[in-house]
Order: structure tokens, then C-alpha cells, then sequence
């Protein structure tokens, strides 16, 4: 039986019963017993996996087969901070034979890599929690009691490899309409310095989200929260042809194309979003209203009342591009400032601009749900990289925004940093013989045989224990 088991049955449990049993006579908050209870687990994990590796290491020390091709050095402790918290261990550095590295054969066997000062599962905690919060946030939660830095934190994020979360796609589905949405984010890069005696202005990064859906779910939708069906979000800091050819994939992927009659492209009509146009079959482009309405104000807005604001809006609205072009000039004549009247020719260009996006809004106007792109890049980009101030590297829009979108599409961090590692290891992996490895795993696996089945409970049938008297006391108050 592993010792770290053993003594907890001897002495864990009995550490256990006296925080259950203060719990209860001293009628403490439950906040009082989960952390005692955490922490006497949290101790017990730290224990078993120090004696895990220390009994492999054991194992490769003795091992037959291992003395053929490695001979001993030394043996060295080392430390490495888990999410139980940090541990101490001792390991026997080896040399081979013949040609080849001299390491640490159990940290290669256990994924250890030779400067790890954290395991993957930290890594995991730390990424996962920066993705909510922020680095500082996530080195203290990463592990318990002991803490990584803010740079760690950073560094591990910008060395991930981000894929896309996986499709699930058991049969294609058929549906009429799809909708696609699209905007951009707008995030303050770290300043760059000085430019002789003037300072730089912080650059900007515009990380894209796009999004694919089926409509509004109505069953889940409540009157303060519209939810879309089956949404799946794209974008980042990337290349628009890449990201259109991604959202081409996926449609193709997940719905059968016969069926689709219309794809309608929601935006604020930017060239990158109706660059879609030309990727995804069947679309058509709608300008989005949050967009419009945002430059029939900037138009009308100096003015002393709002009859040009509702005019311009019905032109728009009705939709008689005429109308439109008659309403701007006559706000253009009633307007004294240049630089205002520039702004109102810039509107009036957009409005015509995107009038093939106004017009199909008439045409189509039960079939177009409203577009929520501003919504859904505030929610999904916004939140973590834009409404709060702080200057971001280049590379941290990139990461970051790739993973909350990864996150959103129902990803799990620990794939992404699991599936890194084997691929990394598989590209530099030294040569362990494969015998060694599966001799370790089958003593080590026989040596759990039987190990955890000794009861651990408050309190043992026909056993008058502390515990027990306490509750008995209590039982007897109540009645």
C-alpha cells in the first residue's frame, strides 16, 4: 500500500473527523469546513504525487532492462508547483550508454520537461482563469497556496498554439437561412516610445469576430436575452481571406448546401466583411442597424431639433434613395460649419454606398433578424481585451482573442495545452525504450491493487467515535 494512502487512513481521516466534528459543536460557516477539508485533500494529493514519482524513479533504479543502456549519475531533489501546490521530489539523473542526452528518466516518462517549474495542469488553471480575468488574476489562482507572475502568466499565453474547437457533425443539417454577422474590436496596443521630442500615439489592433447561426432560438430566448441557434464564432487578428475561407468550410462541414437558399452577411459593410460575399456561396450583404443609426447621428446630431434625424431615418427606412440624397443636402444647407458639412457628404457616401444592404432589408424584412455583431464583440472580444484600459502587445491581441473565441465554441484550454505538449514531444523526443516504460507503468499500476479500499467516513457503524458522540449530542438537542 502506497505510505501517502496509509498514513492518511491513519491520520488524515482523523484530521478530517476533528474539522467535521468543530463544524459542528462550535457552528461554524461552511466556508469553515470546505477549506479544512481542502486542505487535508490538497495535502494528501501533494503526497501521493511525490511518491508516485519518487516510486518510478525507484523503479528505473532497479529496473534490469534500464541497466543495459543507462548507468546512475546521481540524485538530485528538485521542486514543481502543482495545483495541489508545490511538491519536492527525488529524482536519479542518468547517462546513457552509448550516444545521447544524459536526463532525468522520470520527468521524461512523467512529461516533465528539464527547465519545468510548474506542471501542465498549472498551466492550464493559469491560461483558463487569464482568459476570464487577468495575468495577475490568473498567476494567484493557479495553483494552491502559491502563486506564478503576471510575465509567466503572459509568456504561456503567447507560446499556446490556438486550433480551432472541434465540429461536431454527425449529419449535415438542412436549413433554408443562414445568417452570418461580423465586426471588429478595437484595442490600444502598448505605447511604442518616443519619436524625437514627440510622443508616439498607441498604435491600434482590430481583432475580427464572425459568426454563423440559424436565427433566433425562440425557445431559450427570454425578453432580456435573445440567444442565437447553433452558433459558431471565427476571427481574431488575421488574414480576411483565411478567416472567410475558414466560415466557407464550416457551412460546407455543418449544412447540406442544396437546401440553403439564402446566406444573408450582416455588417457595418467595411471591405473585409463584404469580401464574404465572394467566399460564401448564395449571400447577400445586410447593413446592420446599430451602424446605420450611428451615422444618421453623427449627420444630425449639431442640430437644434430632431426633424432632420427622422426624415433622414425614414428616407433610409422607406428605403427611396432620393429621398436619402434630397435629405442630406438640405442638412448640408442649413448647416454652417465646413468640417460638419464634410461629415454629412462622408455619411451621405456611406448611406449609398451600402444601399444594396439598406434595400434588402425592405425586400427580405421578415426573413433578416436583427444583426447583434456589436453586442457579440463587446461580450465575446470586448470584455476581456477593450473595456478596460491597458496597453496589449501585438502577439497578446492575437492569443487572447483566438482563445476566447476558442472558448466560446465550447473548446477546453487542457486539449490545447495537452496537445502541444505531445506534439512537441514527438518532435524531440530522445529514444526510451518502450520496455522500461511498460514495465514502470505495469508495477506501478499493480501497486495500486487494493489500495484505496479502506472506508473513509465520518463515522463507522458500531464505532462510538468523537465524531459520533458529537453528532449524538446535536440529535439530542433537536429533539
Amino acid at each position: 500500500m502506497y505510505n501517502s494512502i496509509q498514513h492518511f487512513n491513519e491520520f488524515g481521516t482523523r484530521k478530517i473527523e476533528e474539522t467535521i466534528k468543530n463544524f459542528i459543536s462550535q457552528e461554524k460557516d461552511i466556508a469553515d469546513l470546505v477549506l479544512g477539508l481542502q486542505e487535508s485533500l490538497y495535502e494528501l494529493g501533494r503526497n501521493i504525487v511525490t511518491e508516485v514519482l519518487e516510486d518510478m524513479d525507484e523503479y528505473l533504479r532497479k529496473c534490469e532492462i534500464r541497466k543495459k543502456d543507462w548507468e546512475i549519475v546521481r540524485k538530485d531533489e528538485t521542486g514543481l508547483l502543482t495545483s495541489f501546490g508545490a511538491i519536492k521530489y527525488s529524482r536519479t539523473y542518468f547517462k546513457p550508454k552509448k550516444e545521447g542526452k544524459r536526463q532525468y528518466l522520470v520527468d521524461k516518462i512523467a512529461g516533465i520537461n528539464p527547465h519545468d517549474r510548474v506542471s501542465a495542469d498549472v498551466v492550464i488553471n493559469a491560461i483558463d482563469e487569464a482568459i476570464d480575468s487577468s495575468y495577475r488574476k490568473a498567476g494567484e489562482e493557479a495553483a494552491y497556496m502559491d502563486s506564478i507572475s503576471k510575465q509567466a502568466v503572459m509568456s504561456k499565453v503567447h507560446q499556446i498554439e490556438v486550433q480551432d474547437a472541434p465540429i461536431e457533425v454527425q449529419e449535415k443539417r438542412e436549413v433554408r437561412v443562414l445568417y452570418i454577422e461580423a465586426d471588429e474590436d478595437h484595442v490600444a496596443l502598448q505605447e511604442k516610445g518616443k519619436r524625437g521630442d514627440k510622443e508616439k500615439k498607441y498604435s491600434i489592433s482590430m481583432p475580427k469576430l464572425v459568426y454563423v447561426h440559424e436565427g433566433i432560438d425562440n425557445e431559450r430566448s427570454t425578453a432580456k436575452r435573445t440567444v442565437l441557434k447553433n452558433v459558431r464564432y471565427f476571427g481574431g487578428e488575421c488574414n480576411t481571406e483565411g478567416l472567410w475561407l475558414k466560415v466557407a468550410e464550416y457551412i460546407d462541414k455543418k449544412y447540406k448546401e442544396e437546401s440553403i437558399e439564402t446566406v444573408y452577411i450582416s455588417g457595418d459593410g467595411a471591405s473585409w466583411i463584404r469580401q464574404g460575399l465572394e467566399w460564401i456561396g448564395k449571400s447577400r450583404f445586410v447593413l446592420d442597424k446599430y451602424h446605420m443609426n450611428k451615422y444618421i447621428k453623427a449627420a444630425t446630431a449639431h442640430l437644434n431639433d430632431a426633424t432632420m434625424y427622422y426624415a433622414l431615418k425614414d428616407a433610409i427606412e422607406w428605403p427611396d434613395k432620393e429621398m436619402v440624397k434630397s435629405t442630406i443636402k438640405e442638412i448640408i444647407k442649413i448647416t454652417d460649419s465646413e468640417t460638419k458639412k464634410q461629415t454629412i457628404k462622408d455619411v451621405g457616401r456611406y448611406i449609398l454606398n451600402n444601399w444594396d444592404g439598406i434595400e434588402i432589408k425592405a425586400e427580405k424584412r421578415e426573413e433578416i433578424v436583427g444583426c447583434s455583431a456589436e453586442g457579440h464583440v463587446s461580450h465575446v472580444l470586448s470584455d476581456r481585451l477593450s473595456s478596460r484600459p491597458r496597453g496589449w502587445s501585438k502577439i497578446g491581441v492575437a492569443k487572447m482573442s483566438q482563445l476566447l473565441i476558442y472558448k466560446k465554441n465550447g473548446g477546453k484550454i487542457y486539449d490545447l495545452v495537452m496537445g502541444q505538449k505531445i506534439s512537441e514531444e514527438k518532435e524531440k523526443k530522445a529514444k526510451i525504450q518502450d520496455q522500461i516504460i511498460k514495465g514502470l507503468r505495469n508495477n506501478i499500476s499493480s501497486k495500486y491493487d487494493n489500495t484505496v479500499n479502506t472506508r473513509i467516513t465520518a463515522i463507522e457503524t458500531g464505532h462510538k467515535t468523537g465524531l459520533y458522540m458529537e453528532l449524538r449530542k446535536i440529535v439530542g438537542r433537536c429533539g
